[in-house]
């Protein structure tokens, strides 16, 4: 993927991921082709992000570039 900000997808797994305007999301939980799986706490709900959608990985945490509000649409 050009320009990713992530270079190795499988260390971003069990971190943290928060939306765009920082909101807490969930957790990844797995690394898929073109996607992650977005687990969150208590396992409630899980979401199928595409790769695409994330715009920072700063060694911590995982930003996407989805506002909350927008998840819905990726839920399982």
């Amino acid at each position: 993927m050009p320009d990713s900000p992530v270079l190795d997808w499988t260390r971003i797994i069990h971190k943290n991921v928060r939306s765009h305007e920082g909101e807490p999301v969930g957790n990844v939980s797995m690394d898929a082709d073109d996607s992650i799986v977005i687990v969150t706490q208590g396992a409630m709900d899980r979401y199928i992000i595409p790769k695409s959608k994330v715009e920072a990985f700063d060694g911590a945490e995982v930003r996407l570039s989805l506002i909350r509000g927008e998840l819905d649409r990726y839920r399982l």
